[in-house]
């Protein structure tokens, strides 16, 4: 029932902001993050037409260095807060980094799991959420066709 309230609040979210005529983007998948707790993080995925620009510094030369991407996540975090953020350079070795406008949030996705980071007064960022995917969010019933079949369990208690 709470993973149904984030996702109808994020859908209601995402709808007043195109509505506003401020989606520079379109969300093309949703997914659900659970801790241990229980505590839900909701991520929808998206593309835009044009890429947003962000810099970061090159460990290898100590320059200011430009990083463009078209990918976008909105973030819905346990307490309600949400952010946009665009795809960044990844501070880490595995996954996928979005950055958020002001540099406030992180989130790093990697397959079934994601990390939520806030930044520190000193500049650095603390991880706040560790989640693994629970559900992803569908836009509703679908329609079966001829490539729908029905899964039986076999004598064993195998599906076939």
């Amino acid at each position: 029932m709470e993973v149904l309230r984030h996702i109808r609040a994020f859908a209601a979210a995402t709808a007043l902001v195109a509505a506003a005529g401020c989606a520079s983007y379109e969300i093309v998948q949703s997914n659900i993050f659970s801790d241990d707790d229980g505590n839900i993080v909701s991520v929808s995925y998206g593309r835009s037409a044009s890429p947003q620009t962000s810099t970061f510094v090159n460990p290898a030369t100590g320059k200011e260095t430009e990083f463009k991407s078209n990918l976008v996540v909105e973030v819905t975090l346990p307490d309600g807060e949400s952010f946009t953020a665009w795809q960044c350079m990844n501070f880490m070795r595995q996954g996928t980094m979005y950055g958020a406008d002001g540099g406030k949030w992180r989130i790093l996705v990697n397959g079934f799991s994601c990390v939520v980071y806030v930044r520190r007064g000193d500049g650095g960022y603390d991880a706040v959420y560790h989640g693994i995917l629970c559900e992803t969010a569908g836009d509703g019933p679908k329609k079966k066709d001829n490539r729908w079949r029905t899964m039986k369990k076999d004598a064993n208690g195998g599906w076939r």
